[in-house]
């Protein structure tokens, strides 16, 4: 996580993260030939190393195939994903006090309060 505090520490690579156990980057890591050893970690900064890497054979004109194949099955996968779901914020405090405010009239309120009868 990035940091948010002068104090706290975080890196970008934090927001790559995935669950352990669905074993992709350790698989992405293996399959180009870096493993760690057994309950051992990899070595240090070789997932940063990576990226880079990654990131520039992405600049290379002929991965221009390559780069539109990612950039489609990232889109499926981000299609497929759950959406959020709406959080309902209001309380019937929170709504007094937004009449009591000016945010919202009494009327409209009121005629709002109506409808949900009809």
């Amino acid at each position: 996580m990035p940091a948010t505090t002068k104090t706290q520490k975080g890196t970008a690579m934090d927001y790559l993260a995935a669950p352990r156990d669905s074993g992709i980057v350790k698989a992405l890591m293996a399959s180009i030939g870096y493993e760690a050893a057994k309950g051992g970690r990899l070595p240090a900064g070789v997932k940063y190393d990576t990226l880079i890497a990654i990131s520039e054979a992405f600049t290379v004109d002929d991965f221009g195939e390559f780069v539109s194949s990612i950039q489609s099955r990232v889109a499926e996968l981000q299609a497929a994903r759950r959406t959020a779901t709406i959080k309902v914020k209001a309380t019937p405090e929170s709504v007094v006090a937004a009449v009591k405010s000016g945010k919202i009239s009494l009327a409209d309120l009121q005629s709002a309060l109506a409808a949900l009868d009809d």
